[in-house]
This record gives C-alpha cells, structure tokens and sequence, in this order.
C-alpha cells in the first residue's frame, strides 16, 4: 500500500471510530431520557400533564424555529415532529402540527 493509501485508511479508520463513539454516546443519552419518561409519566397528575403539555409545545415551538433559522437537513425536522408526537401521544396530547 502506498503512504497515500495508508494515509486514507488511516484517516477513514479514525473518522468511523469517532462516529461509533459518537453514536454509541448519543444512543446511550436516548435510552436514559426514555426510561426517565417512562419512570415520570406514570406519576403525573391530569393537571400536571396538562401543564406539561403546554411547556412542551413551547419549547417544541422554540426549537423548531431554531431549526429553520439554523436550516438543519429535512431529516432532522421530520425526527423531531416524529419523537415529538410519540411523546404527546404518551401524554394524551394532540400530535405536534395540529395544535
């Protein structure tokens, strides 16, 4: 192999082993978030849902404004309204969009 070649491999190696670390991270965050829903939502009073109905829609609405503001690609706002709506419908609440 050439120092070129040896050079890419290299470079293609650490770039696949930094996104591994950074996917495992990210993934790693998501499963504790879930389960912090889970374990959260089952004690919330109907007042308390509603209430955290209302705050999560704000701050839906704020980070989606950042979104376009930042032009994130397509994929990003459809992940968003997906999770978004999940959710709200754990919550019992409208999906995201029809409010």
């Amino acid at each position: 192999m050439t120092t070129n070649d040896e050079m890419l491999l290299h470079s293609m190696t650490a770039l696949v082993s930094a996104h591994g670390k950074a996917i495992s991270r990210f993934g790693a965050s998501v499963v504790v978030m879930t389960k912090f829903v889970e374990a959260v939502l089952p004690q919330l009073s109907t007042p308390q849902i509603e209430r955290t109905i209302q705050a999560f829609r704000a701050q839906l609405g704020e980070a989606m404004a950042v979104a376009d503001d930042v032009r994130l690609p397509g994929e990003y706002r459809t992940t968003l309204i997906e999770q978004a709506n999940v959710l709200l419908a754990r919550l019992g609440g409208e999906p995201a969009g029809s409010h």
